[in-house]
């Protein structure tokens, strides 16, 4: 990475959302202020005229950088591509399809500043409908994770209710990761525990990293104060529920836990897990909400070597 010469590199991957990036970028322009930031664009090999568009609405601002990959490779590694040529003291990843509803780099940037045992931090997420939706989370996957699951996530509700993985409260609070759509990391986290691992495609990157950054001694916060809405999915094609999405998102969660758990472990929690998606799609058969884990089973019985990335 590049020696730190301002405050944030906001750094954000195009896949085939040329619009949604557009519309991403002036609500920067719009609510930034009174911190020196940088905007870096990393183009997945989407072929949807992303740089030009750049040029043509935002040319006149000299610190919005293009960076145009070869090859579609995935979320963390096109992030990785941006960090190497950041010159900001933090790293804050924005997914094409947020929209900022404050300065919310700048209350980021100042919680890190006042806070130097935070490795990472993120706000406050709403969906299109401007409702609370998921920010973060409270525990890492594993196999208490697997048991809230199949336990539809009532231990969970029962620890932490409302603020199981949006922060209500007026005041920051330590959580174990923070969504990928707004990650602000600290430079010298990311120099000690290393960027996104390369064998993660799409889906799990963040939570690995969050993991290492904890496990280093550094601590993670949700910062309420900033505030930003999350078109969720606004980058996929079709519906509600996408194959490709869903497969990706389960093909992330098994790298993830090859990665960090032992085989006993990892037995347990995969067997954990198809017991619950077995359990769900028996329990509600053929509705609306049980079109994902319909998927997730159809992506449990594909053979390891026909799971690759699932790149479009």
């Amino acid at each position: 990475m590049a020696a730190p010469q301002i405050d944030v590199s906001i750094i954000i991957v195009n896949y085939r959302s040329k619009a949604l990036v557009d519309e991403c970028l002036k609500s920067v322009v719009q609510f930034t202020h009174d911190v020196s930031y940088e905007v870096i664009v990393v183009d997945n090999a989407s072929g949807d005229g992303v740089g030009d568009m750049l040029q043509t609405e935002f040319g006149n601002h000299p610190e919005f950088h293009f960076i145009q990959l070869a090859d579609n490779v995935g979320f963390g590694r096109a992030n990785n591509a941006g960090f190497d040529v950041a010159r900001g003291r933090y790293l804050f990843c924005l997914n094409p399809d947020t929209l900022l509803l404050n300065n919310a780099v700048k209350i980021l940037t100042d919680f890190l500043d006042s806070h130097p045992d935070a490795g990472a931090c993120g706000g406050n997420l709403f969906n299109a409908n401007m409702q609370p939706t998921l920010s973060f989370r409270r525990f890492f996957p594993g196999i208490r994770w697997e048991l809230n699951e199949f336990l539809n996530l009532k231990p969970e509700k029962l620890v932490w209710g409302i603020n199981r993985d949006f922060n209500h409260t007026d005041r920051p609070m330590q959580v174990a990761y923070i969504t990928g759509a707004d990650l602000m990391l600290r430079r010298e986290a990311v120099d000690q525990c290393g960027a996104f691992r390369k064998e993660f495609f799409m889906y799990y990157e963040e939570t690995d990293l969050c993991r290492r950054i904890l496990h280093a001694g550094w601590k993670i916060y949700s910062v309420p104060d900033a505030r930003i809405q999350h078109l969720e999915g606004g980058t996929f094609k079709n519906s509600v529920v996408n194959k490709a999405r869903i497969f990706r998102s389960e093909k992330g969660r098994d790298t993830y836990f090859i990665l960090n758990y032992r085989p006993l472990a990892r037995h347990v929690a995969n067997a954990l897990h198809r017991l619950t998606v077995a359990t769900r799609c028996a329990l509600l058969k053929d509705s609306p909400k049980a079109q994902a884990w319909h998927m997730k089973k159809e992506y449990l019985k594909t053979p390891s070597h026909k799971k690759g990335d699932f790149r479009e």
